[in-house]
């Protein structure tokens, strides 16, 4: 007579572990989604700024050092700098 009244117990227990087990690997699933996504995102970045330096469009800031696309610069008294900030500041 005991254990039927352990058995909707034990039920309610068991339900309950599979349920948070469930859940606690669609969260690592999603979590690593999100990781690839972003490994994915910088390794195009990475092969877009490799793209951009080996097309020789580079150019270094004459008042930072920092190397940067010539399309992206700023232009001032003949001088390209890599920011408005460094055009500036020059």
């Amino acid at each position: 007579m005991g254990l039927i009244k352990l058995l909707p117990w034990i039920i309610i227990i068991v339900v309950a572990l599979v349920y948070f087990s469930r859940q606690k690997q669609r969260r690592e699933k999603e979590q690593m989604e999100e990781e690839l996504c972003e490994m994915r995102r910088r390794l195009e970045e990475r092969e877009r700024n490799r793209d951009v330096a080996s097309s020789g469009e580079m150019a270094q800031c004459p008042h930072c050092g920092t190397f940067f696309p010539k399309n992206e610069g700023v232009v001032k008294n003949g001088k390209l700098y890599c920011s408005k900030k460094c055009a500036r500041l020059d």
